[in-house]
């Protein structure tokens, strides 16, 4: 039976894996920037009381969701800085 021959991976460098997460993180924080402002737009125009409370708490939720993100984004571009 013929051997087959092995084929080298290509390792992915550490800076290929750390600009990956950073575009990943920038996609997720505009995503949730634009559900944050749309939440607060429809909070602002709602006038049941339901909707007022669901919109307040989507709102709150995405805020913090906004946050951590841009924290992350913020320590990976520390972290890549720092690497040059």
């Amino acid at each position: 039976m013929a051997k087959r021959k092995a084929r080298k991976r290509k390792t992915a460098t550490k800076t290929d894996s750390l600009r990956s997460k950073i575009t990943t993180s920038w996609k997720n924080l505009v995503l949730f920037i634009v559900l944050f402002v749309f939440s607060l737009l429809l909070y602002n125009v709602s006038s049941s009381p339901l909707f007022l409370n669901l919109f307040a708490v989507f709102s709150i939720l995405f805020g913090f969701v906004v946050f951590a993100l841009l924290l992350v984004l913020i320590v990976l571009l520390i972290i890549r800085a720092s690497r040059r």
